[in-house]
């Protein structure tokens, strides 16, 4: 009797661990596939625990790729998530907190025009996204629906990039909070929220660096110009004084 059991509360434990084990790996996979599917950007989570007794998840080193830029569009160190256990199973999936802990954003872009008046002049890496938030992906096929009680996002890094005029600037943004986020008819609609989001970095971004160094940046290349054309200017008057001459 003892034996078996043994046997039966060896088998448990077996069944259990495979499980929780199957479902990390499992679970991991389709919240990975719904938001590249959602977003038009891949998505990668480097690892993902779930404990459904607790109704916790953890997971580290997400990266969400650019679709025309190089680099990583963001990465996030370490998400925690207090959600329904049940729901992840249900058409709504049910998320009380969501606590972000380091987040960076890289900000690429370049010039249309050798020139800048405004922000229409410049492409970036953010403009594709924001068009996804309004009109929608065309690699979405989930039904899920889900609603997120609280965002918390912490330490938020934002990088700037231009290789062709070698700008690299950080700039540290302050915490975010956000409420009753999702995707059901009760939520703040989670693309509007992504927009608004993306709008105010923009906006830094134009502040603290188009307005600043970009400027700085494009008088030097136009100083650079113009010396190169008082050379070329000097060289065809050299030659024509050349020929005049023979």
């Amino acid at each position: 009797m003892k034996k078996i059991f043994l046997f039966l509360f060896s088998l448990a434990i077996i069944v259990y661990g495979l499980s929780e084990f199957v479902g990390d790996r499992l679970i991991k996979q389709i919240v990975e596939s719904n938001i590249s599917n959602s977003l038009d950007r891949d998505t990668e989570i480097g690892d993902l625990k779930i404990n459904y007794l607790k109704g916790e998840a953890i997971a580290k080193d997400i990266k969400l790729n650019n679709e025309k830029f190089s680099e990583d569009l963001l990465s996030i160190k370490n998400v925690y998530v207090k959600l329904d256990s049940a729901s992840i199973f249900s058409n709504i999936i049910k998320i009380d907190r969501v606590d972000i802990d380091g987040l960076n954003f890289n900000y690429f872009f370049k010039l249309k025009i050798k020139g800048l008046n405004d922000y229409k002049n410049v492409d970036d890496n953010v403009k594709s996204l924001d068009k996804t938030m309004i009109e929608g992906s065309g690699r979405s096929t989930s039904s899920k629906q889900f609603n997120i009680s609280e965002i918390n996002v912490r330490k938020i890094n934002l990088s700037i990039n231009n290789p062709e005029l070698k700008i690299s600037d950080q700039i540290s943004l302050k915490d975010m909070k956000f409420d009753n986020i999702g995707n059901t008819k009760n939520s703040n609609d989670y693309k509007k929220v992504i927009r608004d989001v993306l709008k105010k970095i923009v906006n830094v971004v134009k502040t603290k660096i188009i307005s600043s160094k970009l400027n700085e940046k494009l008088e030097k290349i136009k100083d650079l110009n113009k010396d190169k054309l008082k050379e070329k200017i000097k060289d065809k008057l050299k030659n024509k004084l050349k020929n005049l001459i023979n």
